[in-house]
């Protein structure tokens, strides 16, 4: 039909862009800068890489960052207009170490071994839900394929790196629209877990898209606010951002993971066989519960580095791919089963009732 043709169109169009989106960050990746050092998200140094830059330049686990290359932390205006390090570049990182202030020299390396096999796995991830992704829909337009080529759109620039811009006002207007799509990748992926195979009862209630696009919708107001007005990066505001997140990934990747596992315990051997749900549900679990158990972790105690923590978005690639299987071996979900079916011929018109009998007539005498 055309109004299905027409989406298509739109859906191939913007997986075009985040294709060359993913391409154009491939190309600049040797330019990417390497520091070698993660933090708790409130400048407390949580990890140190092993023969990395921050490990050369003397940066300890424990370091609190209080300014880099001689910009204050909080300074996040300041901090967001400075372009990023060059391959080369030494910036000195002031820390406070043991009730001290401490010089670091940290000198920026290109990505190299481990990190950059893990951005080249990330891209592929990121073609995976493409993809995966859209072929469903190409096949067969219903909203469960549609949901997930949603869903691998909007997920799939969570794996992209993307170009880099020299002009701040540029990087502020492109991070914050790419932020927004992925953090909508995320109630896509929920919505398609209430409705395949078959909608739960609470998803037709008026309420149902505020459960699910409504987190969406606010912390994307806030992350807007965040990039575009720069406020002070405070320890409040730092940690209250990353408590948000990790609520936000916990609540929609949780609710996915407990809408499948329902799907599954009330579906029929045959429904499992025939929508694919045993690899649904297997995909679901191994790929969202590893993040989801390491947000929740992160909420409570971020400074805690779980083993192996830099692999655990691998498990993702699950998610496009077990979908994939299971929507083209059912064809889209019960609704294509139902949409390709003839209407049911009207019920023939009922007979007409015989008109009463007449007394009968006595025989002549």
């Amino acid at each position: 039909m055309p109004e299905a043709s027409e989406r298509k169109t739109w859906y191939l169009a913007a997986a075009a862009i985040a294709a060359l989106w993913g391409v154009l960050g491939l190309i600049d990746q040797p330019n990417v800068p390497y520091s070698g050092y993660q933090t708790d998200g409130d400048n407390t140094v949580v990890r140190v890489i092993p023969g990395g830059p921050a490990e050369a330049g003397g940066l300890q686990v424990g370091d609190h960052i209080t300014s880099i290359g001689g910009i204050a932390v909080e300074d996040s205006r300041a901090m967001a207009e400075r372009p990023r390090p060059a391959i080369g570049e030494t910036r000195t990182l002031v820390v406070e170490r043991d009730g001290e202030a401490v010089d670091v020299d940290l000198t920026y390396a290109r990505l190299t071994g481990r990190a950059n096999t893990l951005a080249y796995v990330s891209l592929l991830i990121g073609f995976a839900f493409l993809i995966f992704g859209l072929l469903p829909y190409m096949k067969t337009p219903t909203r469960s394929a549609e949901l997930l080529a949603l869903t691998g759109i909007g997920l799939s620039f969570a794996f992209f790196g993307g170009p880099y811009f020299s002009s701040y006002g540029l990087r502020t207007v492109f991070t914050s629209i790419v932020l927004v799509i992925i953090l909508f990748g995320f109630a896509f992926l929920m919505d398609l877990m209430v409705t395949y195979p078959r909608p739960k009862r609470w998803r037709q209630q008026g309420w149902a898209k505020w459960a699910i696009y409504g987190p969406a919708t606010l912390v994307s107001i806030v992350i807007v606010y965040l990039i575009v007005l720069n406020p002070p990066a405070t320890s409040g505001v730092n940690v209250a951002v990353n408590v948000m997140f990790g609520l936000f990934v916990v609540y929609y990747f949780g609710s996915a993971i407990i809408a499948m596992v329902h799907s599954y315990a009330t579906a029929s051997p045959a429904e499992r066989d025939a929508y694919g749900l045993t690899a649904v549900l297997v995909g679901v679990v191994v790929g969202l519960l590893p993040l989801t158990i390491s947000s929740v972790i992160g909420i409570f105690s971020p400074q805690t580095v779980l083993p192996g923590i830099d692999f655990y978005f691998v498990t993702l690639a699950l998610i496009p791919i077990t979908l994939w299987a299971a929507l083209t071996k059912s064809g889209g979900g019960p609704v294509a089963a139902y949409a390709a079916s003839p209407p049911p011929a009207a019920p023939p018109p009922p007979a007409p009732e015989p008109p009463p009998a007449s007394p009968a007539t006595p025989p002549a005498m």
